[in-house]
């Protein structure tokens, strides 16, 4: 029986498989918001989240990426809420997105000092491909030298635990986004 489970998922998983670039971070204690939905609302504090990377300043078309988050708690403490705008770039990619959070943050303990939070994020994304940055020795029939953008919905999803000394969080980027074709 574990054989022939392990054979037909091993047959659903085959496929075409897309992927997207996220935007690299470091210090990803620091920047929570970014990656999971239900950290929204953490620090039970109004809080402005901001960060500006750009990798190899002198190579053209370098990694740069910035982005604004900002959230707060509401009810009570029970509810957070935050908003994500980020951009992204590489080379002739780039890559813009704007997020909208809610987690619903359940107390485990008396004190509120423990919680368990669950987190939603709906969003835009728009990413595409500025084919004038691009210099192909043989030229590419699907790049005609026209930018290519696509603007797409986007979900992500996440649970994140908290107490005085411990922290834990998993989360699902890219629900919806991930179907874009650009080339549309």
């Amino acid at each position: 029986m574990r054989r022939f489970i392990f054979i037909l998922i091993l047959l659903l998983s085959t496929g075409l498989a897309y992927a997207q670039q996220d935007a690299q971070q470091s210090q990803y204690m620091f920047n929570g918001i970014y990656i999971n939905p239900a950290y929204a609302g953490y620090k039970e504090n109004f809080n402005l989240h901001a960060y500006y990377r750009s990798q190899w300043t002198d190579v053209p078309g370098s990694p740069r990426s910035m982005s604004l988050a900002v959230d707060a708690i509401a009810n009570d403490g029970n509810v957070g809420l935050a908003f994500q705008i980020a951009n992204d770039k590489l080379g002739a990619q780039h890559h813009l997105s704007a997020y909208a959070n809610y987690a619903y943050r359940l107390r485990m303990n008396e004190d509120g000092s423990s919680r368990l939070a669950f987190g939603l994020g709906l969003g835009v994304v728009q990413t595409g491909i500025n084919t004038n940055l691009l210099n192909p020795n043989d030229p590419e029939p699907d790049f005609s030298g026209a930018n290519q953008n696509a603007i797409a919905p986007d979900a992500r999803i996440g649970i994140y635990y908290s107490d005085n000394k411990f922290y834990a969080g998993i989360s699902a980027d890219n629900l919806i986004s991930q179907f874009v074709d650009v080339k549309k």
